[in-house]
């Protein structure tokens, strides 16, 4: 799941969950809002999320990493 919350009027904070036991076990996101280094994932009460912030209006790749360095999609984004 990705939240998107308005911070400023040309900023929007993104959050992606997951369930912390997402069968690919991910640590993190990467995106071309991050120049694609990894976002670590943190766990909040039994879910993962990572926050990163970017500019409104804009489409963004994104892809979650694993520790192992695998990288998969978000089938419902």
């Amino acid at each position: 799941m990705i939240e998107r919350r308005a911070t400023t009027h040309d900023q929007v904070e993104l959050t992606f969950r997951l369930p912390a036991d997402h069968p690919a076990e991910p640590v993190g996101i990467a995106g071309d809002f991050n120049d694609w280094q990894v976002t670590p994932f943190v766990d909040v009460g039994g879910k993962l999320e990572a926050t990163v912030t970017v500019a409104s209006g804009g489409r963004y790749q994104f892809r979650y990493r694993t520790a192992d360095g695998r990288w998969f999609n978000d089938d419902e984004a």
